[in-house]
């Protein structure tokens, strides 16, 4: 068989079995751990739905849902899949004939003496014509088709980016909500205290006054008072930076922030783990890698079909004449058709070093892939461990702030009764306080801790408001896939 033949011959089998030049992407082998680090028993977590309604305040759930409508991060990454929706449109346009129509007027007098054919006419000359041509690059080697399969993955990539964002909002809204409703329950605590240490200040003084204790007793009751005084100010000023954290993330100015139920009233749901391989199908940011490396993949074998020659086939149809009337007349009509083959014999290099680059950024693409599911799954554990040890911490805290309440109870009645200096009062009472402030603190650490342990597992990115979806601010890259 003649070379000749030979090309004619995988032409023809190269357009009719719709191969592509390049390696198929094949998933890259990753860390697949039969189970995580700590074992919780439990094996599903609701991925799909609003994991916020689990805290139980509808407040909450509402400041979500705000979130989501409003937040210009999650606009960004939605106006994001709009651009890539273009982007595929693009690359899919190869896949057809280009048309374009054009239309010229020209008016030109040639010179006298310039010893060209039109020297002998005195007046200009005009000339019009009306053509329309076409273009259309046969995809043999599937160069195309690999751009487009780069291209749809850029879009799930968008999407994918989209997901991260929406899981990331919804996690840091619950998180700061629930860290503001532990600096309200922070402050009122504060100001309890402060209130009863006034109170107390003030029975001190008289009694100083008449001569019953000494300035000594006198100045720690002031400390007390003192000190749960100061404690006041860094909560409010904490407050009005988390309402304000808040408000960001909310689309709004700074300002108050509703109030639901209180810190203590706040469900921390019990948050099972999926198996460690529901990541790969689940978390955004390991889907993102992963069409990362798939776009690379495809442009990889795009580049490598710059080596086989490109068949482009062309047609052209028109009228040129000498008046805008003539040129509907038969006589003017001109047309052409063509094919034209290019293979490329020396270009210094520069496709092999196409082919390297592209090699080059799906290995780097891979890798990432790679590592980024490895993250997943510590990101996993560490959330699960946190989990664990918060809910056992906040366990001690409340056990001890029970034992407080008592001591300082029987410190107070011990002092009363002369059995003891009010040094032991104090003593008491500060830690009583600094403990209910602790408790406080795990209650929140405990919540947080939950709202991490869903973004670490992927859960709730699809569980965006029907209003945002109605809206158009969230894109669906699966119908423009297809």
């Amino acid at each position: 068989m003649s070379p000749r033949d030979w090309l004619a011959g995988a032409c023809v089998a190269a357009s009719l079995g719709g191969c592509a030049i390049g390696p198929n992407y094949e998933r890259p082998e990753t860390a697949s751990p039969s189970q995580y680090r700590l074992d919780t028993g439990m094996l599903a977590v609701a991925a799909d739905s609003a994991w916020w309604d689990s805290f139980g305040d509808p407040v909450l759930n509402a400041l979500v849902e705000a979130a989501l409508g409003n937040n210009y991060d999650v606009r960004i990454a939605a106006a994001r899949i709009d651009e890539f929706r273009g982007q595929l449109m693009v690359a899919r346009a190869g896949f057809f004939p280009q048309v374009n129509l054009s239309a010229l007027a020209t008016r030109q007098r040639a010179g006298t003496f310039n010893g060209t054919p039109f020297a002998s006419l005195d007046g200009p000359r005009n000339s019009y014509q009306l053509l329309a041509n076409a273009s259309w690059e046969l995809d043999l080697w599937g160069r195309i088709r690999r751009q487009a399969e780069a291209a749809e993955a850029g879009l799930w990539n968008a999407e994918y980016a989209r997901r991260g964002v929406v899981l990331a909002l919804a996690a840091s809204v619950v998180q700061g909500y629930a860290t503001l409703r532990g600096l309200d329950a922070q402050l009122e605590v504060a100001q309890q205290t402060l209130q009863s240490r006034a109170q107390a200040l003030d029975i001190f003084q008289q009694r100083y006054q008449g001569g019953v204790i000494s300035q000594v007793e006198l100045t720690q009751a002031e400390d007390d008072f003192y000190s749960a005084e100061a404690s006041i100010p860094p909560l409010r000023t904490a407050i009005a930076q988390t309402e304000n954290a808040l408000s960001v993330l909310l689309a709004r100015e700074p300002g108050p922030i509703e109030r639901g139920k209180p810190v203590t009233e706040l469900q921390a749901p019990a948050v099972g783990s999926d198996l460690p391989a529901a990541l790969l199908a689940r978390r955004p940011d390991v889907l993102q890698a992963e069409q990362a490396a798939v776009a690379a993949n495809a442009q990889l074998g795009a580049a490598q079909a710059l080596y086989l020659p490109a068949v482009n086939l062309s047609a052209l149809f028109g009228a040129v004449a000498a008046t805008p009337g003539a040129l509907w007349h038969s006589a003017s009509q001109v047309w052409g058709f063509g094919a034209g083959l290019t293979q490329p014999i020396f270009q210094g290099g520069a496709i092999r070093g196409q082919v390297r680059t592209a090699a080059a950024q799906r290995d780097q693409a891979i890798l990432a892939y790679q590592g980024t599911v490895l993250a997943a799954l510590a990101d996993v554990n560490t959330a699960l461990a946190n989990g664990l040890e918060t809910r056992n911490r906040l366990g001690s805290l409340q056990r001890q702030e029970k034992s407080l309440v008592i001591y300082a109870d029987q410190a107070n009645a011990r002092y009363e009764g002369g059995y003891t200096s009010y040094l032991e009062v104090t003593d008491a009472r500060q830690k009583l306080f600094a403990a209910q402030l602790s408790a406080i603190q795990g209650q929140v650490d405990l919540l947080t801790g939950t709202a991490a342990l869903y973004k670490a597992l992927g859960g709730g990115w699809p569980a965006v408001p029907e209003s945002v979806r109605d809206a158009g601010l969230v894109g669906d890259a699966r119908a423009v896939a297809r």
